[in-house]
């Protein structure tokens, strides 16, 4: 269910291409492709939900921090009821030229994967996924996230299919 809730986990996912001086082309040469490609600080700007609704701050929330494999999520929206949802996520990740990996250290989950509080990871088998180099963009769906992050150097979109687009903008 987190799947259905979160964005990035990978949050991961937030995380973007900042490295002073680096240049993006139509495609990034896959050997040049390291952690420093997704460095940054993010601010969720807006979730549009498969419906068209733009949900937009205060209603959700959200800082993602990526910086030399190391992570830290932060996302608050209240739910269709109304009930505060949330998830606090410190991570550790690796970025190579064709594979992303993303251990959860800790995390703090509200109201997402069941009701209440819960400490409890997602479940996988396997802490890595593919990297793909698309127009420019760094692509990967962190694994056990459900959703498709795609990094550029102004931010990164967050996909869940069916459910929900997030627009993440770089602050830094």
């Amino acid at each position: 269910m987190r799947k259905q809730l979160t964005s990035i986990g990978g949050r991961a996912v937030a995380v973007l291409l900042g490295c002073a001086g680096s240049t993006w082309a139509a495609d990034v040469p896959a050997a040049g492709v390291s952690t420093r490609d997704i460095a940054g600080t993010y601010e969720l700007v807006k979730r549009v939900t498969s419906d068209g609704k733009e949900v937009l701050p205060p209603a959700i929330g959200a800082l993602y921090t990526m910086n030399n494999g190391r992570g830290n999520f932060n996302l608050f929206f209240k739910d269709k009821e109304g009930k505060l949802a949330s998830e606090s996520t410190i991570s550790r990740y690796t970025l190579a030229a064709h594979e992303y990996c993303e251990w959860i250290v800790f995390t703090t989950r509200n109201n997402l994967d069941k009701p209440g509080v819960s400490n409890e990871a997602p479940a996988v088998t396997n802490h890595c996924s593919p990297v793909t180099l698309k127009d420019g963009r760094v692509v990967f769906e962190p694994a056990g996230e459900g959703v498709v992050e795609s990094f550029d150097m102004d931010g990164f979109t967050a996909t869940a299919a069916g459910q929900f687009v997030d627009y993440w903008k770089k602050i830094r």
